[in-house]
């Protein structure tokens, strides 16, 4: 099943949806503030998530999945068969990621994020708190104080993903916002 067209008409959500028991690559371009993208997929499930001809680790796919649901302008073409030049996968079912990164979308869309310059310093980093993949990668930089797009640029990950976290964390008691450096 060949499937090409814009975000304009077709939103990665359906386009996932359609392809759910497909095997090959989505390759998805032309989408503002996001590098072009390929989603290798396998019957079920999202095999990985590459850029630059590499696959993002998990946080970074997520957020590159978050700013591509959110995305209404950009191209696709989905590739039957076509598999991942690596053995990196991380193998995650399309129903439960959908789920997840769509109710994510949602919330960050509810929520007032902080702009880019804003600075966040780490209060504390125990217990259970939301984004602790984003906590884990981000500590030191947090630790010492850091604006969303320092910690964005760092995790080379969407801003807007990195101040929804630290919008979750702040509400968890977690890093509060600092003045200066």
């Amino acid at each position: 099943m060949a499937l090409l067209g814009n975000f304009k008409d077709l939103p990665l959500e359906e386009i996932l949806q359609l392809l759910a028991t497909k095997e090959g690559a989505l390759e998805i371009w032309n989408v503002k503030g996001v590098p072009a993208t390929t989603i290798y997929l396998k019957p079920g499930r999202i095999r990985s998530v590459d850029q630059k001809g590499k696959p993002l680790p998990p946080l970074a796919a997520k957020a590159v999945l978050i700013a591509l649901l959110q995305a209404r302008e950009g191209a696709f073409e989905f590739i039957p068969g076509a598999r991942p030049p690596h053995g990196y996968r991380l193998n995650w079912p399309i129903e439960r990621a959908l789920l997840s990164l769509v109710t994510l979308t949602d919330e960050m869309a509810r929520e007032g994020l902080p702009p880019p310059g804003a600075r966040f310093r780490l209060v504390k980093a125990q217990g259970s708190l939301p984004c602790q993949d984003l906590l884990r990668q981000a500590g030191d930089l947090l630790a010492r104080g850091a604006s969303v797009e320092e910690i964005a640029r760092h995790l080379q990950v969407p801003w807007t993903y990195v101040a929804f976290c630290l919008r979750r964390l702040q509400a968890a008691g977690a890093v509060r916002p600092t003045l200066g450096r």
